[in-house]
């Protein structure tokens, strides 16, 4: 039985948490999560540490061709018999797919490849969203500082950090 929440001054700047509309996971403003577990195969926590380094240090040039992902991590556990995923991206699940298809799937087949068993490729559509779909759950609890700013914005705040910076330096 869910207990009523009570209003107080803690609760005046509660998010609204959603269902993410068009896909696994949750929803707060423009951000959504996606969590996974999967198993992994009997060579796969060696394949794993093995590449680590390549695609941790690539993390950035990958992400950044897509532009969405405000933050993403991965993990072997349970003896490294499974693997886990939490990603929290920009808008829709749908779109933030094709885009991973589209920008990032050499680099997701480097990380899952080997890995996680069941996958094959990022590019076989019906394959990987059987695998994502038996791997998801659904957070409990989700929290987003700044839900509505996407990592875009970000992005753009920086340029524009930078450029008034940049002109109030020329002026003293």
């Amino acid at each position: 039985m869910a207990t009523k929440v009570i209003d107080n001054e803690r609760t005046a700047m509660a998010q609204k948490v959603t269902p993410q509309p068009d896909g696994p996971g949750l929803r707060i403003g423009r951000r959504g999560e996606l969590t996974g577990i999967g198993k992994v195969t009997p060579d796969g926590a060696r394949i794993f540490r093995e590449r680590l380094p390549q695609f941790q240090a690539e993390a950035a040039y990958w992400e950044n061709r897509i532009g969405t992902v405000q933050s993403f991590r991965l993990f072997l556990f349970d003896n490294d018999t499974r693997i886990l995923f939490t990603i929290v991206y920009d808008d829709d699940f749908k779109p933030y797919v094709e885009d991973l298809m589209n920008y990032v799937s050499p680099w997701m087949d480097q990380i899952f490849g080997g890995v996680w068993e069941g996958y094959t490729s990022f590019k076989d559509v019906p394959t990987l969203m059987d695998l994502i779909r038996n791997a998801q759950v659904t957070a409990e609890f989700f929290y987003a500082a700044y839900p509505e700013i996407s990592c875009r914005d970000v992005q753009k705040m920086k340029r524009l950090s930078a450029a008034v910076s940049e002109m109030l330096d020329a002026a003293t």
